[in-house]
């Protein structure tokens, strides 16, 4: 077949020409979109997968007995008729990341079901190239989970009944991130992270491994004690106790967008939390515990004065256990914070169900 200025196309270059232009496409708009997670968003297990499935969409074969050195040949880019085609002028306004990652992985996902069609008629690998289209489907519902909780944080603490503690010291024989992803398909609505033991390094790269795992199930994620850790992991809050900073310094670090929550021993402490500002309280300890700074016994009656004299959403603490927790529903109670009951049991999940089913 003839071609421009006499040269001869070998068959399938139209296709080899579409084939190229749609897999740089999607390889440039998955970099994009793994670069918005890896250093605006701080999302390093979508960041890693993101770089995963490029790297596996690059090495995949354009058709049958054909190489990517047969699409750099086919490559025309001075003949490209779409190249000088007008594109609507970008907007004045500030530029949205978590929106351009989105608009990426659409761009990615689109360009690889182009792929899919063309190494078909090209005897390729389109089931695989299907696979890796999926996947990108799957880090797109991420993103929008993750968007989501931040939008709705005042929603789904309202929601939320039952908070855990996490700590991986607790959770022996399980993998802290994947017993915590079960506790959230459960019913859990809030995590919070309560690692006291971990360097600041190590405390923030298990911050930001869970609110990963929250943000895709749609829990709102609070580190415990450390404002700054909240900040850089970008949680949706931070909890104080009683010896932390006070409300006005830890917003000043935080931002207004962050949830804030106090732990409180007393009708006067939660009193004053909720003067200060603060979203939510914890109230506590109901029933004795082994946790060395859980403050003074506050007890059923106690925990019930405090839900009559503020108005914000107390969480119980201290205790708690599948056996009480329907005396903290009797007082009043909606919510429970909760971490050897959960973690400790055979089974964390059902354990988080059937707290949600008293608390209902």
């Amino acid at each position: 077949m003839a071609g421009k200025n006499g040269t001869h196309e070998r068959p399938g270059g139209a296709s080899l020409r579409l084939y190229d232009a749609n897999l740089n496409r999607a390889s440039e708009g998955l970099r994009v979109a793994e670069d918005v997670f890896r250093f605006h968003l701080d999302l390093p297990g979508l960041a890693a997968e993101l770089k995963e499935l490029r790297h596996q969409l690059l090495s995949v074969p354009p058709g049958a007995g054909l190489s990517r050195e047969d699409l750099l040949r086919a490559r025309d880019i001075e003949g490209d008729v779409g190249r000088d085609s007008a594109t609507p002028e970008s907007s004045s306004e500030p530029v949205d990341l978590t929106e351009t990652a989105y608009r990426n992985l659409r761009r990615g996902a689109e360009a690889i079901r182009v792929l899919e069609e063309v190494s078909r008629s090209q005897g390729g690998a389109s089931g695989v190239l299907q696979e890796l289209r999926y996947r990108v489907y799957s880090i797109e519902k991420a993103i929008l989970s993750l968007v989501d909780v931040a939008a709705r944080r005042g929603e789904l603490l309202d929601a939320a009944r039952v908070c855990l503690l996490a700590t991986a010291e607790a959770c022996p024989g399980g993998e802290l991130a994947a017993v915590v992803r079960s506790c959230i398909d459960a019913g859990a609505g809030m995590i919070q992270l309560r690692e006291k033991n971990l360097d600041d390094s190590e405390l923030l790269e298990r911050a930001k491994a869970l609110r990963e795992v929250c943000s895709a199930g749609g829990a709102l994620f609070v580190v415990n004690d450390r404002p700054d850790i909240a900040l850089l992991s970008h949680a949706d809050g931070v909890h104080l106790g009683q010896e932390d900073l006070s409300l006005s310094q830890a917003r000043r670090i935080v931002g207004d967008n962050v949830l804030i929550g106090r732990s409180t021993h007393s009708l006067k402490q939660a009193r004053e939390a909720a003067r200060e500002g603060a979203d939510y309280i914890g109230a506590g300890p109901v029933f004795e515990t082994s946790t060395k700074d859980a403050g003074p016994l506050l007890g059923v009656d106690g925990l019930s004065g405090i839900l009559e004299g503020v108005s914000l959403p107390v969480f119980a603490i201290g205790g708690l256990t599948g056996s009480n927790v329907p005396l903290v529903r009797a007082a009043g109670g909606e919510r429970i914070a909760v971490c050897s009951a959960v973690l400790g049991s055979p089974s964390p999940e059902k354990t988080v169900g059937g707290l949600c089913s008293v608390l209902a």
